[in-house]
C-alpha cells in the first residue's frame, strides 16, 4: 500500500505558503459554517415573528373582549351581592343578564386559552437571542403581562364556583355563608378589575409592538367567533373607544 508522505519543506517561504494554505482553507470552513448557522438563526426568527404575529392577533381579541365587558362582570357582582344580603331578592329568580350581557350561571365569564407557548419556545431555543434587542424586551414585558392574566383568569374561574348556589332561588342562608359568599363576590370583583386592567396592558404592548389590529377587526372577529357575546354589553362600546391602557409605562414613549 502507497502512503503519502507530506513533502519536507525547503525553506521558510515554501513553509509559509503551506502554513497560509492550511489556514485559509480552516477560514473558509469556519466562516461558511457559521453562514450556515447565521441562515439557520434567520429561518428560525422569521418563523417566530410569523407564529408571534398570529398570538398577538388572538390576544388581541381575547383583552378586548374583557374590556368589553368588564363593567357588565361587576353590574353581576351587585346584582348576586344584593341577593346575598336581601332574602327577598332569593325568592324570585335570578336574571339571566346583567348589563344586557347573558348570564348562563351565577357568574358567567370567559376563560380564555393566554397562549405563550412560542414565546416559551422561541426563549428555550435562543431564537429571542437572534431577534432586535429592543423588540425583545418589548415582547419579554408583553409575555410577562400575559401570564399574569393567565393566573387571575385561572383563579376567577375557580372562585366562581362557589357563588353556584346563589343560582337556586329561595334557599336560605346562614350568617357565616352570607360573609363567605360576600367575600368570594369580592374576590371576583378584585379579579375582574385585574383582568380588564390587565388586558388593557397587554393590548399596550402589543400597539407598542406595532402589531395591533384595528379595533372594527377585532370586532368583527368577536361578533363572528365569539360565543360569549361581550358586545351586547351596555358599556362595550364606550369601553372600546378606549381600549388600550394610555398612561401604562412603555419602552417606546
Amino acid at each position: 500500500m502507497d502512503i503519502h508522505k507530506p513533502k519536507p519543506w525547503h525553506g521558510v517561504r515554501e513553509f509559509l505558503k503551506e502554513y497560509v494554505i492550511i489556514v485559509v482553507g480552516v477560514l473558509t470552513a469556519l466562516a461558511a459554517e457559521q453562514g450556515v448557522e447565521w441562515l439557520r438563526w434567520q429561518e428560525k426568527v422569521r418563523w417566530a415573528e410569523e407564529s408571534l404575529r398570529r398570538d398577538q392577533s388572538l390576544l388581541a381579541d381575547v383583552t378586548t373582549e374583557r374590556v368589553a365587558l368588564g363593567r357588565c362582570l361587576n353590574d353581576r357582582l351587585d346584582q348576586l351581592k344584593a341577593r346575598v344580603t336581601d332574602d327577598r331578592l332569593r325568592a324570585s329568580p335570578l336574571p339571566t343578564e346583567a348589563g344586557g350581557l347573558p348570564m348562563a350561571s351565577a357568574y358567567s365569564a370567559p376563560a380564555r386559552a393566554w397562549n405563550t407557548r412560542v414565546w416559551e419556545q422561541i426563549t428555550a431555543d435562543g431564537t429571542v437571542q437572534h431577534m432586535d434587542r429592543e423588540r425583545a424586551r418589548t415582547l419579554n414585558l408583553l409575555y410577562l403581562t400575559v401570564q399574569s392574566a393567565f393566573v387571575a383568569n385561572h383563579e376567577e374561574k375557580n372562585e366562581a364556583t362557589d357563588l353556584s348556589v346563589l343560582a337556586e332561588g329561595g334557599l336560605p342562608l346562614g350568617p357565616d355563608q352570607k360573609v363567605a359568599l360576600v367575600q368570594h363576590i369580592e374576590r371576583l370583583r378584585m379579579l375582574n378589575n385585574e383582568l380588564t386592567s390587565l388586558s388593557r396592558q397587554i393590548l399596550r404592548r402589543v400597539q407598542d409592538d406595532g402589531t395591533l389590529p384595528p379595533l372594527s377587526e377585532t370586532t368583527a372577529r368577536l361578533e363572528r367567533v365569539s360565543s360569549f357575546q361581550p358586545l351586547t354589553c351596555h358599556y362595550a362600546q364606550e369601553e372600546l373607544k378606549a381600549r388600550v391602557a394610555q398612561s401604562w409605562f412603555s419602552l417606546h414613549r
